[in-house]
C-alpha cells in the first residue's frame, strides 16, 4: 500500500573520527536522536550515524511541527555536546573530536511503501532512495552551511510554508535519475545561536496563582498541536474564534499573538516564551483595565497521553483591579480551564475516531539495536 508523508534523516557528522572508548559519546547522541525523535515521526531504522523516520500524513495537524522538531532536536544535541566536553578529561583525539560533531537532516515529501521487517518498518520506493542520495552533496562547499537542515521542494510545499523559502539559500543538487534537485538549507547553527541566549519566561507551578491540571488521550507533540493551533484554542477558550498574528508568516513563534473574539469581546494572548512539546507561556490581557496574567502550559508525557498544567500567574496591574481580578481568577478559573479542557479532548476523540488524526504506532530502538549501528 502506497503511503503519504515526510521521510526525515538526521545525521550525525564528524562519525568517522570516533573510535575505542568514545563511542560511548557517540551512543548518547544517537540515544538522544532517537529519543527526541517522537510521534508523529516514526523510527524506519538506524544507520550508524543516522536515524531515519518518517511521519505520515493525517498524523499531525500542523506541518510546522516538523520545523519545530528539527529545531529542538538540534538544540538538544548541542546542549548535550556541550556537557560532554565539559565533562570529559579524556585528551585523546576522538575525544578532543566531541566539539566537531555535528548534525544535519533531510527532509522530503513523497510517497513510499512500509514493510515489517524484523523490529524495523522499512521504507520502499525511489524517493526514499533520493533522499538517500542526497546525503552524499555539495551543500557545505556551495553554502558554506557545515550543520543544515535541507529541504526539497515538495518538503517545502507540503510545510505550507513558501515564506521561509525567501530567507533560506538555495541549493542546486545534481542526481543521476532526477536531474536537479532544488534544496533549500537552512542553518542550524543560526538555529543554536538564537535559542541559546533566549531568556525563559515561565510561571513556577509553586509561585502561580493556581495550577489546573488535565489529560489528553495523545502524545506530546500532537498534544502541542492540539493546545496551539487556533482553530483548536476557540474550542480550549470556549468562545467564537482565534485568530493569530505572527511576525513569520505561516508560522506560530515566541511573538506571535492569539487574537480570541467571543462576541464584541477581544482578548490578545502574546506568546512571550515557546519551547515546542515542552511548554510556552503567553501574556493574556485581563477583563479588568490594566490587568494581565502570564500562564505557562506545560507538557509531560504519561501513559497513554499527555498531562497538561497550566499555571496562571498573578494578575499584574494596578492594586485594586489586579486584586479583584486575582479573586475573580481563583474561584472561576479552575472551572473554566477543566471545561475546556474537556471539550478540547473529546474534539480530539471525535478526531481519532473520524480518522482525521492517525496515532502512529510506537516503536523505540533498544540498547543493543543502538549499539549495533554504531558497529
Amino acid at each position: 500500500m502506497t503511503e503519504h508523508g515526510f521521510l526525515v534523516i538526521a545525521d550525525i557528522t564528524g562519525y568517522t573520527a570516533f573510535f575505542e572508548h568514545a563511542q560511548d559519546s557517540l551512543k548518547s547522541l544517537l540515544e538522544l536522536l532517537v529519543e527526541h525523535t517522537r510521534e508523529p515521526l516514526q523510527i524506519s531504522r538506524l544507520e550508524g550515524d543516522a536515524v531515519i523516520s518518517f511521519a505520515l500524513d493525517g498524523s499531525y495537524i500542523k506541518p510546522q511541527m516538523l520545523l519545530e522538531y528539527l529545531e529542538t532536536t538540534y538544540i538538544a544535541f548541542r546542549q548535550a555536546q556541550q556537557r560532554m566536553r565539559l565533562n570529559t578529561t579524556c585528551r585523546c583525539n576522538a575525544c578532543r573530536n566531541i566539539p566537531n560533531l555535528d548534525l544535519k537532516f533531510f527532509v522530503h515529501h513523497a510517497e513510499f511503501m512500509l514493510q515489517d521487517l524484523g523490529p524495523y518498518t522499512e521504507l520502499i520506493g525511489p524517493q526514499v532512495n533520493l533522499i538517500h542520495r542526497l546525503m552524499k552533496n555539495g551543500i557545505t562547499e556551495n553554502t558554506g552551511i557545515k550543520a543544515y537542515a535541507a529541504f526539497t521542494q515538495a518538503a517545502i510545499e507540503a510545510l505550507q510554508m513558501d515564506n521561509l523559502t525567501r530567507k533560506l539559500p538555495r541549493h542546486q543538487e545534481p542526481d543521476e535519475y532526477e536531474g536537479q534537485v532544488t534544496l533549500y538549507i537552512q542553518d542550524m547553527h543560526a538555529v543554536w545561536g538564537q535559542q541559546r541566549d533566549l531568556q525563559r519566561i515561565v510561571v513556577a507551578p509553586e509561585e502561580a496563582l493556581l495550577n489546573v491540571e488535565d489529560d489528553l488521550p495523545v502524545g506530546p507533540p500532537l498534544a502541542w498541536d492540539y493546545l496551539t493551533t487556533p482553530e483548536y484554542r476557540a474550542v480550549l477558550d470556549m468562545v467564537d474564534s482565534v485568530e493569530v498574528e505572527t511576525p513569520q508568516p505561516g508560522r506560530i513563534v515566541r511573538g506571535s499573538v492569539y487574537v480570541c473574539a467571543h462576541g464584541e469581546a477581544v482578548v490578545r494572548q502574546a506568546i512571550v516564551d515557546w519551547h515546542p512539546f515542552e511548554y510556552f507561556t503567553y501574556d493574556s490581557a485581563g477583563m479588568l483595565p490594566g490587568t494581565s496574567n502570564l500562564t505557562t502550559v506545560y507538557l509531560s508525557p504519561i501513559e497513554n497521553g499527555t498531562r497538561v498544567l497550566a499555571s496562571v500567574g498573578h494578575t499584574r496591574g494596578p492594586d485594586e483591579a489586579s486584586q479583584q481580578w486575582d479573586q475573580i481568577m481563583v474561584t472561576q478559573g479552575p472551572d473554566r480551564i477543566r471545561e475546556g479542557c474537556a471539550r478540547l479532548r473529546q474534539r480530539i476523540l471525535n478526531d481519532l475516531e473520524l480518522g482525521i488524526i492517525v496515532q502512529p504506532k510506537p516503536f523505540s530502538p533498544t540498547a543493543r539495536q543502538v549499539e549495533d549501528a554504531i558497529a
